[in-house]
């Protein structure tokens, strides 16, 4: 396992991970709250096509376009806060608008970890949360990406799909 993810597991024994930027800032999950909850969708384009050969029967496909997701963080030290009032003088001061990535590496009830980026990641609508009396204060980041990648760990459930040089019909 990389030493990245060297300070462990933070939503409970599952899934532990890192931000980083085009500039090469490093932000472990654990440095912007306590890591609640991940979750990812991958983002498919459903085409239909009618053709007019073959009795018109329809072609039905299913395209990658991309993912999004979000994470759920509990507040305890500012850092999500921290992390966007940067990007907002980035952006406003130099008109530096970066793209980053997600690293994660997922714990297996096997003992296996899998390992993942998600590359030219944008954050979108950060939430800082609601402020009150008593209670935790819950913020949440939502992003979109073009692709996720697997560096490490499972095989691929498709060995056989040849990955390179295949051209979409």
């Amino acid at each position: 396992m990389s030493t990245l993810f060297a300070n462990g597991f933070n939503i409970g024994t599952d899934i532990s991970g890192a931000i980083s930027d085009s500039y090469g800032d490093v932000i472990p999950f654990e440095n912007m709250g306590n890591l609640m909850s991940i979750d990812l969708t991958f983002d498919m384009h459903q085409l239909k096509v009618t053709p007019i050969t073959n009795g018109g029967k329809p072609i039905y496909l299913s395209v990658p376009n991309g993912l999004s997701g979000s994470m759920d963080f509990t507040r305890f030290n500012g850092g999500m806060t921290s992390m966007f009032t940067a990007l907002y003088e980035a952006f406003y001061g130099g008109g530096l608008l970066p793209h980053f990535s997600i690293m994660l590496a997922v714990l297996n009830r096997s003992g296996t970890v899998d390992e993942y980026i998600i590359p030219e990641l944008v954050f979108d609508t950060p939430d800082f949360g609601k402020f009150t009396g008593i209670e935790d204060v819950t913020q949440s980041l939502k992003f979109s990406a073009p692709t996720v990648i697997a560096t490490g760990g499972a095989q691929t459930l498709l060995a056989a799909l040849p990955l390179t040089g295949l051209l979409v019909p």
